[in-house]
């Protein structure tokens, strides 16, 4: 059934969510961007441009957003920096819109909302498991064609961390509706997928996330304020952690000549607490991770000591935009910890914590914080997420 016409976009966006993350990725940013300007310009017909921007989150993005500006005036690259401004506040804007728009939702359109993100997962979640069920036959046949930049493991990668943050609002509207054993399902589907494919980021997400999120559906809304304590803490602590703790040196002993990549990124990690301690405060400017100073240092074991980023959005908020922005960046996810405990059904609680948590550590074990297609992915999947936990009041 076709919902109403003030429901299209949002149609569209669930539609389209699951497929496109797990076929090409980036292909998410276009995405959001169409999703945002089709409702916008409903604001703009109806006199409302503004109303977006009203809410809290708009309020405490606006701030993270602005230091992350201001931070290009003593950048490495100060057009660079701007370009990556750019992009969050584009990201950020959209989001806003689009969050914005599930207002406009009305009870005749939930059945076709619901069941157009259960099935683009469905679809999802059966071609992804069917490339990583056959030995990544669709990644053999690209190499095999001499194509192996148009399909690597990268972009499995991607297409799996798109699958394991879709599950969560997926298995929720589907428990929402009775059908608890198809919500497990949905779990269990990603699970395997993850658990047979090639991310070992996506594979350690999912299993920090998994007991935690069930452990929500008992607690009361004290595992999110323990969890937003403790997220907060460690964002702080990572340049310590890295530096002490996950020192390569310390581990390894853990990492064979197989799990060689392992310990590159605890070098990668220690080099970035380094430059760090050298710009605690103000940070080295949107966008330095790429260019900052001594990154193309080699490693005895292959690779430098920094690539283009530091794989943990953590350290690189730090090295980035410095103490001040990291203060201000874990408020944010401590704020957002917050809101989830103050959600009223355990259920929302568990999946909102398993989506969390899954984001986290991904965001911190893997892809670059700014990469314009994770911070849509990450933004969609939030929005997502409270369309589904508000269906159940429509």
């Amino acid at each position: 059934m076709m919902p109403n016409a003030q429901a299209r976009p949002l149609f569209l966006l669930l539609l389209l969510f699951g497929p496109v993350g797990v076929i090409a990725a980036k292909g998410l940013v276009p995405l959001l961007f169409i999703v945002a300007f089709w409702l916008l310009i409903r604001r703009l017909r109806q006199g409302q441009v503004w109303r977006p921007f009203t809410r809290i989150t708009a309020t405490l993005a606006a701030i993270a957003t602005a230091w992350a500006l201001f931070s290009a005036l003593w950048a490495l690259d100060s057009a660079a920096a701007l370009t990556t401004f750019a992009k969050l506040a584009g990201v950020s804007l959209s989001a806003l819109i689009v969050l914005d728009g599930l207002k406009d939702l009305d009870r005749s359109d939930v059945q076709a909302l619901g069941w157009a993100l259960v099935g683009a997962f469905a679809f999802a979640a059966l071609l992804l498991g069917g490339e990583s069920l056959s030995g990544l036959a669709g990644h053999k046949w690209f190499v095999w064609q001499g194509r192996r930049d148009e399909f690597d493991l990268t972009v499995l990668n991607r297409a799996e961390a798109l699958l394991l943050i879709s599950a969560w609002p997926v298995a929720l509207i589907l428990w929402q509706r009775g059908r608890r054993a198809f919500a497990l399902a949905a779990i269990m589907a990603a699970t395997a997928v993850i658990m047979y494919g090639v991310s070992n980021s996506n594979q350690m997400a999912l299993l920090l996330a998994l007991p935690i999120a069930a452990l929500a559906c008992w607690a009361g809304p004290w595992l999110q304020r323990l969890l937003a304590v403790l997220v907060f803490a460690g964002m702080l602590a990572a340049p310590l952690l890295a530096a002490t703790v996950l020192a390569p040196e310390r581990l390894a002993g853990y990492f064979d000549e197989n799990h060689y990549s392992g310990l590159h990124r605890l070098h990668i990690w220690r080099f970035a607490a380094q430059r760090i301690a050298e710009a605690p405060v103000l940070g080295w400017g949107l966008d330095a991770a790429r260019r900052i100073p001594g990154s193309d240092r080699k490693l005895p074991g292959g690779g430098n000591v920094m690539s283009v980023h530091p794989h943990n959005a953590s350290l690189q908020i730090w090295l980035e935009l410095g103490g001040i922005g990291a203060v201000l960046w874990a408020a944010l996810l401590a704020s957002l910890w917050l809101r989830v405990g103050g959600l009223p059904q355990p259920s929302a609680r568990a999946a909102a914590t398993g989506l969390l948590l899954n984001g986290l550590v991904v965001a911190n074990l893997s892809f670059g914080v700014w990469q314009t297609w994770w911070m849509a992915a990450l933004a969609l999947s939030g929005i997502i997420f409270v369309l589904a936990q508000s269906l159940k009041n429509k």
